[in-house]
């Protein structure tokens, strides 16, 4: 029942082939494209695992100034998969508004043997680290990766929003969402509507793809992550709709409960 936690990277994202030895010569210019930022929302998530009803995920998106967006999100599981694995997360993160660049992210995970907590602070040329488990004699230590427009979670999300979006098109950036740096390869399907538990939606369908970048700069494949399908709403929200990902147990979902 690990899922949940192999899935959090890929939950506020909604891929292709590798894209050769010189990977980075394709990545997809940092600017911002002209589609306007996330409005202050906060969405319910369900999420499961096959026929199974696993998890909520809860996610407050905000404008505290002009400059800057701030993401906090909860995450739990519930029901049957509570009794057998126990997981409450917390994420949160700021960002530059204009340039949608990464500032800081703070994430706790609380398990029924340990805790987790992970800290990035992004600057223009990448990233500290610092990793905290409760159960482990070593202490944590800080790591430094150096690669410049990188991207977290909140910001992967708000980079593919903003574009344009037209079918067929293919945007790759690199992502730092906790640990290790990963190529994301987000492919855009076309448009279908979407019936989720929060309502009907035309939709934007986008295909995931992750890829870990490793010492030597080479692409080596996800441990745990295999693909995943995503929807946006078709509007002016561009809201993360839909998440279908296949992991390592098997197929997992998310879908959108309540906007608010």
């Amino acid at each position: 029942m690990k899922y949940l936690r192999a899935l959090l990277p890929v939950l506020l994202l909604m891929g292709g082939s590798c894209v050769g030895a010189d990977w980075r010569s394709e990545l997809t210019p940092p600017e911002p494209g002209g589609f306007p930022i996330l409005r202050p929302v906060k969405l319910t998530y369900g999420c499961g695992w096959s026929g199974l009803t696993a998890g909520i995920v809860e996610v407050n998106f905000s404008r505290p100034s002009v400059e800057t967006c701030e993401l906090y999100a909860k995450a739990a599981t519930t029901g049957l998969a509570r009794a057998l694995w126990r997981m409450d997360a917390t994420h949160e993160a700021r960002a530059d508004a204009t340039t949608l660049r990464p500032i800081i992210m703070r994430q706790r995970e609380i398990y029924r043997a340990q805790t987790v907590n992970t800290d990035l602070d992004f600057d223009d040329e990448g990233v500290v680290q610092y990793r905290e488990t409760s159960n482990e004699t070593n202490p944590a230590r800080k790591k430094r990766y150096d690669f410049r427009d990188l991207y977290d979670l909140q910001t992967a999300l708000l980079f593919v929003r903003s574009q344009k979006l037209q079918t067929g098109k293919v945007y790759r950036f690199v992502t730092y969402p906790a640990t290790s740096p990963y190529l994301a390869t987000v492919t855009v399907l076309g448009r279908e509507p979407v019936k989720v538990k929060a309502g009907n939606y035309p939709g934007i369908k986008l295909d995931l793809k992750l890829e870990k970048v490793n010492k030597d700069m080479e692409l080596e494949p996800h441990a745990k992550f295999k693909r995943a399908t995503g929807w946006l709403s078709d509007d002016g929200d561009r809201l993360p709709l839909r998440l279908n990902a296949q992991i390592f147990v098997g197929s997992v979902w998310v879908d959108l409960e309540k906007v608010e």
